[in-house]
């Protein structure tokens, strides 16, 4: 997984030229969490019961990281 998340952030900045990236995260996603955590993104923010999925309302933590070129 590391390659292909990779090959996709490098995109796009590289290719689309985007300023930033941002994930939607459920917080229980463990494996997700650490993917992006390990790949430089942060907490920016973390919403509870913000949508409702399966007969129940979920959080979601949203990660994001920024472009380092100008």
């Amino acid at each position: 997984m590391q390659e292909a998340f990779s090959e996709v952030v490098n995109y796009g900045f590289k290719v689309m030229k985007l300023h930033s990236i941002e994930a939607n995260v459920n917080p229980a996603n463990e494996a997700s969490i650490k993917l992006l955590e390990k790949n430089n993104f942060i907490r920016e923010a973390y919403y509870e019961e913000n949508y409702y999925y399966n007969g129940k309302f979920l959080d979601t933590a949203i990660y994001s990281l920024l472009t380092t070129e100008q």
